[in-house]
């Protein structure tokens, strides 16, 4: 399934070319040093997302949110309380188990998406991932984590695609809804991020906003019920990340602003079909 047509791969390319010249900053750049002890990309990436609070909080909101429901509620409050315990048991030093129940959890959002959506929810992880490793691919020329990242989640693709093939829907879900989740953890080596995360918070914000800006002038004064839902999630995601810079809460500004972007970049991609 990966490959873009010329034209939407010449469109996402120069939208977040102006995201990048705006702001200084790259949407799917570093993020601050807070949160679980940093474990090496590879592997034990997956791990990462397990034991995160942020990114996991986020993983289920952002779903929840998108099909306006609540993320306290039915099988998004299941999958919370499945993150939870995935945190409870690495502390506990049982990463096996925390590994276990957090995959728990995805399969449970990826049912989720699939009884509200059916296979095009699926369909919408796949060009999702697919979008997210377009904007890998620069970034990974200069910095080698990325690189690695844009590999695993290369694998996590290829594995969903096998799963798709073989008829498992949930666990091609749980396999995207992974990769994901492995972007919101990513990291590169700036000290400045460590340095000033509030700094890092606000450019992630900015580039957030400028990219959903040059998306909104690229689809043009009619575009169809599906990019208006897509760009109404991007927007309101940038809404959430600036209240969580004015609380200080500067991982979730940033894990936030890069969901922004992942957003606006589905609305771009449904523009052009």
């Amino acid at each position: 399934m990966r490959g873009h047509s010329g034209n939407w791969k010449g469109a996402a390319v120069a939208v977040l070319v102006a995201g990048l010249v705006g702001c200084g900053d790259d949407p799917a750049g570093p993020e601050t040093d807070e949160g679980p002890t940093d474990i090496a990309i590879t592997a034990d990436l997956d791990l990462q997302v397990a034991v995160d609070e942020v990114v996991a909080d986020i993983i289920v909101e952002d779903v929840a949110l998108f099909f306006d429901e609540h993320p306290s509620t039915g099988p998004w409050a299941e999958a919370r309380e499945l993150f939870r315990q995935a945190r409870e048991a690495w502390l506990n030093g049982d990463t096996e188990l925390a590994a276990e129940l957090a995959m728990e959890g995805r399969l449970i959002l990826s049912q989720a998406i699939i009884d509200r959506q059916g296979e095009e929810g699926i369909d919408a992880l796949f060009d999702r991932v697919e979008d997210l490793l377009l904007r890998l691919d620069g970034a990974s020329d200069e910095y080698e984590r990325l690189a690695d990242l844009a590999e695993r989640i290369g694998e996590l693709f290829d594995e969903a695609t096998v799963l798709r093939n073989d008829g498992d829907l949930v666990g091609a879900g749980e396999r995207l809804l992974l990769a994901l989740g492995m972007a919101d953890r990513m990291r590169h080596r700036h000290e400045d991020a460590r340095r000033n995360p509030q700094a890092h918070a606000e450019a992630a914000v900015a580039a957030a906003t400028i990219i959903f800006d040059r998306v909104e002038e690229e689809v043009g004064s009619e575009p169809g019920p599906e990019v208006v839902h897509a760009l109404g999630h991007a927007s309101e995601l940038i809404r959430r990340a600036n209240i969580a810079l004015e609380n200080q809460a500067y991982r979730r500004a940033i894990v936030l602003s890069r969901r922004s972007v992942g957003w606006s970049f589905r609305a771009l991609r449904l523009s052009l079909l």
